[in-house]
């Protein structure tokens, strides 16, 4: 038994060679044979020579001049082949001595009879390792295989012992391996969740593309745009999700190598159109050829907003100096007209005829002046006062100034002016200016005839929210959809003569008399604007 042998010096000697380290010209044969996963033990460099080293020590302490060495996976489980070394020529394969046979000849704890492998006397030892059975060496001999021997078994130990000791430092390196390997995969997650971090929080849409159309990855702010998740987008055709491909940028960027900048319209989940800039960018490949594309898709509505309020803003002030300009020489022969009618008026008996006529022309021209003054205004604001103004009286007033035009153009006119009506504080010929206007783009609009409707009633109940209501509707041509959210603004209309200063001086008055105007129109069948103003509130100047 394993336990009974004694070790003498001869023993000792022998089995020290084991660890001397010693260095012999021999030839080294890796394993041709298929290794499990859990025997890879040897692919590793370092690992390979430190078995040469033992399978060589133990040929020089046993006198064999090869020696196979096989490891156990587990306690109990059948040593599996790892390596051969020969002291001089190639050893034979592992096949072709049998080594497998040999190993199931090997009792526990004992070292196999001498047998044959092929045509060489071969023996099998145990190696052991702290009373554990790590394997088995497999030895080949020129001559007859020696019988077992002190040496032999303590050399079958110390190499037991060294092998142990190899695998637990490749369990060990394979550990560190593992761990590293983990501390990359988690640095590499950890970067790439940075990225995306980063790349969501970009306010800008982005998108990578291949050359074929399908989608590669996509930011949060893009798939926000069609109510899905960014790992929605991912691999599918851009024409089935983002529109259109073939006018698409990137197309454009795969065609031409370059890059590409359009712009395109698109709908906010709340209805509104918005407004898109996309920029298309190559990424070229070793080759130089544009394998993907990326697209930068940036909502420029309100910039261009922006934009166009600013250029009315500079075409409103060039009117404005142009406007004051003619205010000034119009108002000098004006005020002498009105002056000569003034100066007729007082001269005339009562009893001249239609002298109510004369005393309408000279408000109107008194009118006349203030739109004059207004002009000046657009140039250079001043204050305005407030005084009470009936609403009604208003309305009769514009009515006998436009009655024979509204006749001539075949526009009936029909009032529901609510004879209770409260008065409110406000400049009487600036809303009458807004409510002349509205009756005038009522009449151009019914040029084959129409029903003109005027009504005016009270909305709300406290004097801090009552509100007077008026409503103009007409039958006229209506007003397109697409251009009915603009007709305030300025210097746009839907005239062939118009300038665009109408509605968008009398909304600008409504909203000094902290009202509100609003239209409302169905294209073939009429329009309607509503002025609502409040009935009471504190006297200022706007």
């Amino acid at each position: 038994m394993r336990g009974a042998v004694v070790y003498g010096p001869a023993s000792l000697e022998a089995a020290a060679g084991l660890t001397s380290g010693l260095h012999r010209r021999s030839a080294w044969r890796s394993h041709r044979e298929p290794v499990s996963a859990s025997t890879s033990l040897s692919l590793h460099p370092g690992l390979n020579a430190s078995f040469q080293e033992i399978a060589l020590n133990l040929c020089a302490s046993t006198g064999a001049w090869a020696c196979y060495l096989a490891l156990r996976d587990r306690q109990g489980s059948q040593p599996r082949f790892m390596a051969a070394a020969a002291l001089h020529g190639e050893p034979p394969s592992w096949s072709e001595i049998g080594g497998a046979q040999l190993l199931r000849q090997l009792k526990r704890g004992m070292a196999a009879l001498p047998s044959r492998a092929a045509t060489w006397p071969a023996l099998a030892i145990p190696l052991f390792a702290e009373e554990r059975d790590v394997g088995a060496a497999v030895l080949l001999f020129h001559d007859e295989a020696p019988a077992i021997s002190g040496a032999m078994t303590a050399a079958g130990g110390l190499a037991g012992l060294a092998l142990d000791s190899i695998q637990q430092i490749a369990n060990l390196h394979s550990q560190a391996e593992q761990i590293a390997e983990r501390t990359r995969l988690r640095e590499i997650q950890l970067s790439r969740n940075l990225i995306r971090g980063v790349i969501d929080s970009v306010p800008m849409g982005l998108v990578l593309i291949d050359p074929v159309g399908y989608i590669l990855a996509a930011n949060r702010a893009l798939s926000g745009r069609f109510g899905l998740e960014p790992v929605m987008l991912v691999g599918q055709f851009y024409g089935t999700t983002l529109g259109a491909w073939d006018e698409s940028a990137a197309a454009r960027t795969f065609a031409t190598r370059q890059p590409q900048r359009l712009r395109r319209t698109l709908h906010r989940p709340g209805g509104e159109q918005a407004l898109l800039e996309i920029a298309s960018i190559p990424l070229f490949d070793a080759s130089g050829a544009a394998h993907q594309v990326v697209e930068v898709w940036e909502d420029i509505t309100e910039r261009v907003a922006l934009q166009t309020q600013l250029v009315r803003a500079e075409k409103l002030a060039a009117i404005g100096h142009l406007a004051a300009s003619i205010a000034h020489e119009v108002g000098n022969p004006l005020q002498a007209i009105q002056g000569f009618l003034a100066l007729f008026l007082e001269q005339c008996a009562p009893e001249t005829p239609n002298q109510h006529f004369l005393q309408l022309a000279e408000e109107e021209i008194e009118r006349i002046v203030q739109v004059l003054a207004r002009l000046r205004d657009l140039y250079r604001p001043r204050a305005d006062v407030f005084t009470s103004v009936d609403i009604n009286g208003l309305i009769e007033g514009v009515l006998l100034l436009t009655g024979k035009q509204l006749e001539r153009a075949g526009v009936r006119v029909l009032r529901e002016l609510a004879p209770d009506l409260p008065l409110i504080q406000g400049v009487a010929d600036q809303l009458k200016q807004v409510i002349l206007n509205l009756v005038l783009n009522a009449a151009e609009a019914m040029q084959q005839g129409g029903l003109l409707h005027l009504q005016t009633y009270q909305h709300g109940g406290n004097a801090g929210t009552s509100m007077v209501v008026i409503a103009i509707t007409d039958t006229g041509v209506g007003i397109p959809a697409d251009q009915l959210a603009r007709i305030f603004d300025g210097l746009h209309t839907t005239k062939e003569r118009g300038m665009g200063l109408g509605l968008y001086t009398s909304r600008a008055i409504i909203e000094r008399h902290l009202g509100r105007i609003s239209a409302q129109s169905l294209p073939g069948e009429g329009t309607t604007f509503e002025i609502m103003l409040p009935v009471r509130y504190e006297e200022s100047a706007a």
